[in-house]
């Protein structure tokens, strides 16, 4: 007997393929077919289902992954899950870009936690774990709303052995490193995510990272780079991954794939483009995802030289409080960068907006620019940036306008780029709006507005291609013996109410929101279901 049968829906199976009209029974949490309309099934599907919904008008459409969130932390608060259900979002896949919540060692992990405080937010006392499988564990133990999968964070494996210094790693360092990354791969990490741009990983050369990552060679889990630069740098720093996947022999995936700097738009994208294409020509699997803003956020530190960021938020500070050091970094910061990527020549102050920040003397200034701020302080940008960095402990977390929707649109139709919202999960401030509003922005802006995407397009980038660049089994698709994880909506009636001004307001309009078949959304109502489960790779 089934347990549900959904009927008459236009069925967007996630492959690609234009939608048909159709029906879709579910067993046991799995889809048991999808037939077309006049198509034959079991029989009496109908009559033996326990439950069956009427579709006709509104699409049914695999549930939407997004492979690239930052709520490591977020997975053990109250409310988590609401704005990803609200958006029919069924999986995320966290510890992105180097920084995952885990290893944490007690004498660490004091820094680590400041460090990834403006992208994940807090994490409970009883979710600090010592190693990635502990928290593995932890999480496979609790309920959850959605499925979750995570990254091994190289970086946070490298500073829970070596800090957030910039030295090449020991032997004894390797060692120690070697020995949790295997943890992390053996409890079901998707792959390992670096972060280039961040320290520590920003520390390592290709062969330096080869010989870190060594656990992960020459297997089918990917390398997952958010890469040394992303815009004067762009070029070199693509290449540098490329060699970093090519040593390793395993597949690579680019985060958030885009150009920054007017000067770059356009131009040097397509030279990437050339360079990925080439190589994937010549045999390596590289795959990218992308968001669909000009806008983006991360924690202001990053504007930093990395030599200014060694030692983790404090040391930091500490360094922006001293005159002469303050100079040196103004100095740097007044030319394009050489060996990292300087946001702040690329894009001016006043691009950069404070989103998040911990004090009270300073909340008036969330939502400014810093040449806006400068103004009000009655200082020079640089100045004003300093302080503020030097007075929340560099705990803060900015909104930066840094690319064009041409560059976007060209990133985003090519077939191996998956769309993803890269949200954050700080606890403090104003959010970027990615995080409440990603895939309506997605079906307003890239298919009803702009035409980048068709509605199958888009929905392939947000279901069965990033399954399959993460190797997801049982998501993406809509096929006999997957997951029945399926989100039934009509385009045209989601809202999208969140903006910059007001970036928490919730999306609207689905009508169903399955995991395993249970429904997580009714009728545009939040069901209180926790059938979502902690993903794993074998």
């Amino acid at each position: 007997m089934l347990d549900l049968l959904l009927t008459g829906a236009r069925v967007i199976d996630g492959s690609g393929k234009p939608g048909f009209t159709g029906d879709i029974g579910v067993a046991n949490g799995k889809i048991a077919f999808v037939r077309e309309a006049g198509g034959r099934a079991d029989s009496g599907a109908a009559d033996t289902a326990r439950r069956v919904i009427d579709l006709a008008g509104k699409i049914a459409a695999p549930g939407f992954i997004d492979m690239h969130r930052h709520g490591d932390a977020a997975l053990f608060r109250p409310g988590f899950g609401e704005a990803e259900l609200r958006q029919g979002i069924t999986t995320v896949v966290n510890g992105c870009c180097g920084m995952s919540a885990a290893p944490l060692p007690q004498d660490r992990r004091r820094e680590i936690l400041a460090y990834l405080a403006p992208v994940t937010g807090g994490l409970p006392a009883e979710a600090q774990c010592e190693t990635f499988s502990e928290y593995v564990s932890l999480r496979e133990s609790r309920p959850l709303p959605l499925n979750a999968a995570a990254l091994a964070g190289s970086g946070t494996i490298r500073a829970a052995v070596m800090g957030y210094g910039s030295g090449s790693p020991s032997a004894r360092d390797l060692q120690k490193i070697h020995a949790a990354l295997e943890d992390a791969l053996a409890a079901g990490a998707l792959g390992v995510s670096i972060g280039l741009s961040y320290l520590p990983d920003a520390a390592y050369t290709p062969k330096e990272l080869a010989a870190a990552l060594a656990p992960l060679g020459g297997g089918g889990r990917p390398l997952v780079c958010h890469v040394r630069g992303e815009g004067d740098l762009l070029y070199e720093s693509v290449a540098e991954v490329i060699e970093a996947a090519r040593l390793l022999k395993v597949p690579l995936h680019i985060s958030h794939f885009k150009c920054i700097g007017r000067r770059n738009w356009r131009t040097l994208t397509a030279k990437v483009i050339g360079l990925i294409d080439k190589t994937r020509e010549g045999g390596m699997t590289i795959n990218c995802d992308a968001y669909p803003w000009t806008a983006g956020s991360t924690q202001m530190m990053c504007l930093l030289p990395p030599a200014f960021c060694e030692g983790g938020n404090e040391a930091a500070a500490r360094r922006l409080r001293d005159p002469a050091q303050r100079a040196a970094c103004r100095e740097i910061l007044l030319r394009p960068g050489t060996d990292f990527e300087n946001i702040v020549y690329g894009v001016g102050w006043e691009s950069i907006y404070i989103a998040g920040l911990k004090t009270g003397q300073n909340q008036s200034l969330i939502g400014k620019n810093v040449a806006e701020i400068a103004a009000l302080r009655h200082c020079d940008p640089y100045d004003a940036a300093f302080d503020m960095l030097a007075e929340e402990n560099c705990d803060i977390t900015m909104v930066d306008y840094i690319t064009c929707e041409d560059d976007i649109d060209t990133i985003i139709r090519l077939p191996y780029t998956s769309i993803i919202s890269d949200a954050l999960y700080s606890e403090k401030g104003r959010p970027h709006p990615r995080s409440a509003s990603n895939i309506p922005r997605i079906f307003h802006s890239l298919v009803q507005d702009r035409h980048t995407l068709s509605l199958e397009q888009a929905i392939h980038k947000i279901t069965g291609l990033p399954a399959e660049a993460m190797s997801l089994a049982g998501k993406g698709l809509l096929r006999p013996g997957h997951d029945a994880d399926i989100a039934v909506f009509s385009p045209e009636h989601i809202s999208a109410p969140a903006d910059y001004a007001n970036p928490e307001q919730l999306a609207a309009g689905f009508d169903y929101v399955f995991i395993g078949g249970v429904p997580a959304i009714e009728k545009d109502i939040l069901s209180g279901n926790l059938a979502g489960r902690f993903i794993g790779r074998d």
